[in-house]
């Protein structure tokens, strides 16, 4: 009999597997990373390809409907309040049917943030704003 050097010497399977604990913690890591990229670009999709839908859904939902609301004048009735509210909203009903133009979506609420910057909507604001949504709908 001969004897083995070390290079020689036979390898075990003990030697070459890896730990059974161990892999499953990078599998663990590498479901995570997969499922949190998978989320992320599910959400750049959807705000690269309906943008305009989803920040036109907010504004009606958090601008419209709770903001503005508050902000006029208190010598608007209730009544009144909520046909101006719904006037409003409506616009962007519209908008989202007739496919108005985005600069017309964008001159009504860039006026709305305007008028309501300084927390107090006067009178005359409700009658600018009003304008400004009759010709944005009459644009093409």
């Amino acid at each position: 009999m001969t004897a083995l050097s070390k290079s020689e010497t036979p390898t075990t399977d003990t030697q070459s597997a890896p730990a059974p604990g161990r892999r499953r913690e990078g599998r663990g890591f590498f479901l995570t990373l997969l499922i949190t990229s998978g989320i992320l670009i599910l959400f750049l999709w959807i705000f690269i390809f309906q943008g305009k839908a989803v920040s036109v859904f907010l504004f009606k939902k958090f601008v419209i409907n709770k903001a503005f609301a508050s902000h006029l004048p208190k010598a608007y009735t209730l009544e009144q309040a909520e046909a101006l509210r719904g006037r409003v909203y409506n616009f962007y009903d519209l908008a989202a049917a007739r496919g108005l133009s985005d600069f017309a979506i964008y001159q009504v609420s860039q006026q709305l943030q305007k008028i309501m910057a300084d927390e107090a909507i006067s009178d005359a604001e409700v009658k600018t704003l009003l304008a400004v949504i009759e010709t944005a709908e009459r644009a093409p």
